[in-house]
């Protein structure tokens, strides 16, 4: 397994959601496990309240992320809301637990690194601005900072709290934008522009790691029948509409089976889904001539072969055993399918 530190925002969402059953560990032993509690000033009868909620919320955020992982607007309100929320907690915890001289102090760098991901340059100002202003509020509700130890304490945190976390936000930013770029040329690399379908280069890394995996699946590698016909007699113009709606068919159709669909050159296209029984892939092809009949701007046919790893378990074999039975399906009168067992599927047939 390939090792990185880049993250995207739902594994580093993922991250500070493990870091937070970490620091509740870390408030647990302070408030009640010696010589932690012995040596720390806390206040013992409000805590619980405090980490009841914490973990109540925890938990919630935690099977929300997991369903969220797909749902981009979902997964932006959890992270904003989860950083309001560690600032809340974080505050609360350091008022419980010696107030600005608690040992939790550090965790305000990594509340304001939190910050940084989601609202960049803004969140980093912003989460600086409102955690210093309730720091100062807690010391002057706590201790009189007329005195040496309590003002040099303040300042001094807060003076490094802003050199540490513009530092880091600066290198954070500047990772992060290399991140999205790294991303950008992977979708530019591995993206057929005109379909939105991954293209050959993905289909063949994709295909190559299921087959090492040995992984049970089937292929259909498919080709649009007649489609010179629609460029001479409709213009390329609609013919590029045409491959832009039959790759979001196979898209969305694919995902519905959890599977996945290429572009695999020109006219033609693959799609890769689990092993399933006759019933289902015929469910599953009568969906797709349904849909592929009824497109717009034009309604088209098209032949497919299908392979399975029953069969081979060399890509080059599969592929080949694929193409052979498109080859039949187009021989044999196109606007059908020459399944693994060399048999016909023909739609209306059905």
């Amino acid at each position: 397994m390939r090792f990185s530190l880049y993250l995207n925002d739902y594994e580093t969402e993922k991250l500070f959601s493990t870091l937070r059953w970490l620091f509740v560990v870390i408030a647990i032993l302070l408030f009640y496990v010696p010589p932690f509690s012995d040596n720390i000033s806390t206040n013992k009868e409000i805590f619980p309240y405090l980490l009841i909620s914490g973990v109540i919320y925890m938990l919630v955020t935690q099977i929300a992320l997991i369903r969220a992982r797909d749902d981009k607007r979902s997964l932006q309100i959890i992270l904003k809301a989860g950083i309001i929320f560690d600032f809340l907690a974080l505050i609360w915890l350091m008022f419980l637990s010696e107030g600005i001289h608690s040992p939790l102090y550090p965790i305000s760098i990594l509340f304001v690194m939190h910050a940084t991901i989601y609202w960049r340059t803004k969140g980093a100002l912003i989460s600086l601005v409102v955690f210093s202003l309730a720091y100062l509020l807690m010391g002057i509700m706590t201790v009189n900072l007329n005195e040496f130890q309590h003002y040099f304490t303040l300042s001094f945190n807060l003076f490094f709290l802003w050199i540490i976390g513009l530092f880091g936000a600066l290198i954070m930013l500047r990772e992060r934008a290399h991140y999205a770029q790294m991303e950008a040329y992977h979708h530019l690399a591995h993206r057929d522009y005109l379909s939105g379908l991954f293209n050959q280069l993905s289909f063949q890394e994709k295909f190559r790691k299921k087959v090492d995996a040995n992984e049970s699946f089937t292929i259909f590698l498919g080709d649009i029948d007649d489609f010179k016909k629609v460029n001479d007699e409709y213009g390329h113009l609609t013919g590029d509409e045409v491959i832009r709606k039959v790759g979001e068919v196979f898209r969305t159709l694919s995902e519905g089976y959890k599977g996945q669909a290429f572009r695999y050159g020109g006219e033609e296209f693959v799609i890769l889904l689990p092993h399933m029984d006759d019933i289902v892939i015929h469910q599953f092809l009568r969906e797709l001539y349904g849909r592929l009949e009824s497109l717009q701007p034009l309604p088209i046919s098209m032949s497919f072969g299908q392979a399975e790893t029953t069969e081979a378990n060399d890509p080059e074999k599969l592929i080949t055993l694929a193409d052979q039975r498109l080859y039949t399906a187009k021989k044999s009168g196109k606007r059908r399918t020459c399944l693994s067992d060399d048999e016909l599927f023909i739609p209306s047939a059905v």
